[in-house]
């Protein structure tokens, strides 16, 4: 019985901790790094430069060259990030 009441307890604490961090990090979203191909299309640009990137699927995207939010790099941005994604088919 004391064993069970222990274990009780232990599995409260580590879900209660684990609650604690995902309310810390709420409505942060995780940065993700840049495709090295949208890095190095922005290389000899400066930012607001219009530039080309082609996506995993072959397809050629406009864009313009950002710094992350985070600020760690610099990249093309395609015109369609950000909420304004073509519609599935």
């Amino acid at each position: 019985m004391k064993r069970l009441l222990t274990m009780t307890l232990l599995i409260g604490a580590i879900f209660c901790f684990a609650n604690d961090e995902q309310r810390a990090n709420h409505g942060q979203r995780e940065m993700r790094t840049p495709p090295q191909e949208a890095i190095t299309a922005c290389k000899s640009k400066s930012e607001g430069d219009s530039c080309e990137v082609e996506s995993p699927r072959g397809d050629t995207l406009q864009g313009t060259c950002q710094n992350t939010p985070d600020g760690k790099y610099f990249a093309c941005k395609p015109e369609n990030m950000g909420g304004n994604k073509p519609p599935q088919r």
